[in-house]
Parts: C-alpha cells; sequence; structure tokens
C-alpha cells in the first residue's frame, strides 16, 4: 500500500479556504478550489497528535465563524431598524432563547402543594423574606 502525499498548504491556499468557508461554501466545493484529492483533503483536517486543530481545519472553523459574525452584524443592524424578523432570528438561532436545555427525556423533578399554604407555613418550608408586597425565598 502507497503512503499517502500530502501537499504543503501555502498561506495564500489557507486564506482561500478561509474566505470560502465564510462565503458558506461547502467543502467538496473548498477542496476542489484548493486542487485536493479526497484521501488528502481528510488527512489535512484531521486533528495534530497533541489534539489541536489542523491548519486547514482551523481555517475553516475561522472562516465559518467569521461568516456567522457577518450575519448576526447585518441581524443586529436590521434589529435596530425594527425588524422583528431579525429580533426573532437572533432571539432563536443564535442565542437560542425560549429552548430548553436540550435534555428533554431527563426527568424531572416535580413538587406538588396539596393546598395553598400561608407565608408562615411556607417558610417552615423554605427559608423566607418577607417584603411589603413581595414574598422572595433563598436558596
Amino acid at each position: 500500500m502507497s503512503r499517502l502525499t500530502l501537499p504543503d498548504l501555502t498561506t495564500k491556499a489557507l486564506d482561500a479556504a478561509r474566505l470560502l468557508a465564510q462565503e458558506g461554501c461547502r467543502e467538496h466545493t473548498i477542496r476542489r478550489a484548493l486542487g485536493l484529492t479526497l484521501p488528502q483533503w481528510k488527512a489535512l483536517k484531521e486533528d495534530t497528535e497533541a489534539g489541536e486543530l489542523s491548519p486547514l481545519a482551523l481555517a475553516l472553523e475561522e472562516g465559518r465563524a467569521e461568516g456567522a459574525g457577518d450575519i448576526i452584524a447585518f441581524m443586529k443592524k436590521r434589529m435596530g431598524e425594527g425588524s422583528e424578523r431579525a429580533a426573532e432570528f437572533l432571539a432563536d438561532r443564535v442565542y437560542q432563547l425560549g429552548r430548553g436545555d436540550g435534555n428533554a427525556d431527563v426527568p424531572r423533578v416535580a413538587i406538588f402543594i396539596q393546598s395553598a399554604m400561608s407565608p408562615d407555613e411556607y417558610a417552615r418550608v423554605i427559608a423566607v423574606q418577607q417584603q411589603p408586597g413581595v414574598l422572595t425565598h433563598e436558596r
């Protein structure tokens, strides 16, 4: 079995990969633009022995992050102009507001109180600080 020869990616090639990733190009398109075969591409994307990203993988991640940053900046500008859709996009896709913690199949704790309790009865269960018109508790 012959050993795969890997080309040295120049700074120019890594910059091209970063720019194409920023523009949202798919990996097979970037691979073909760099003139790499599929085995070369896979080998060049592998992490180092120390667990660090390879230069190619790092360029791709940086490009994707910069592209995402461009989208977020654009949507924030649109939100500042009063766009509700931009605000919804940011809340849902970027900040993931309104979503659970992703552990839907984990059992939840349920506390059942059989009847309404007075503040004094409640204080026996949880430390309560009473303020006029406000009922708070400490953990």
